[in-house]
């Protein structure tokens, strides 16, 4: 193994845990500034919603895309930091550590809850209020967490200076 390879090994397990817990946090996060909708259980035992709660329940989705967009900047700015002498294959880190923190977030944030509707709303009674579960409803808000975290990334081997892979085309040589 390579001296190189064994240097930067420590700095690949900490980057793995800082993912992780960029996710954990960013789940807690997105699960405590998100204010869920409610069902009021009505007399007749319909459960009855208003237009403006149905409307509110694409906040969990906004909220995660939000919360995405800041713990991609993190993910990416640190995985430029890290690997960037790496070359292209950093890319592929940011991405991979973007998609990862994003499924925990997911993960943690639904794990938290509320949970279980059906059950809830079946034991429920008259005019209580019976929240919806937390969780995203579209998959396409990890692709937010993603992008964010390989742009710094692609920004950085835009504006990085380092070795030219091209070479300069030589002069032709002057007529005598």
């Amino acid at each position: 193994m390579s001296r190189q390879v064994r240097r930067r090994r420590p700095w690949v397990a900490t980057f793995v845990v800082a993912v992780a817990v960029v996710g954990v946090i960013s789940g807690i996060v997105w699960n405590r500034v998100v204010d869920l909708p409610s069902y009021v259980i009505a007399e007749d035992f319909r459960a009855v919603i208003s237009e403006a709660d149905r409307a509110q329940m694409i906040a969990a989705d906004v909220w995660f895309a939000g919360i995405g967009v800041v713990a991609g900047l993190i993910i990416g700015i640190t995985a430029l930091v890290l690997f960037a002498r790496i070359g292209w294959s950093c890319t592929l880190i940011a991405t991979g550590a973007g998609v990862v923190a994003g499924l925990i977030a997911r993960w943690v944030g639904e794990f938290l809850g509320p949970r279980d509707f059906t059950t809830r709303i079946a034991q429920a009674s008259r005019g209580d209020l019976v929240r919806v579960d937390f969780s995203a409803h579209t998959w396409v808000t990890l692709a937010v967490w993603v992008g964010v975290s390989v742009l710094p990334v692609l920004v950085g081997s835009l504006v990085r200076r380092g070795p030219r892979s091209v070479e300069p085309v030589p002069e032709p040589a002057a007529e005598a």
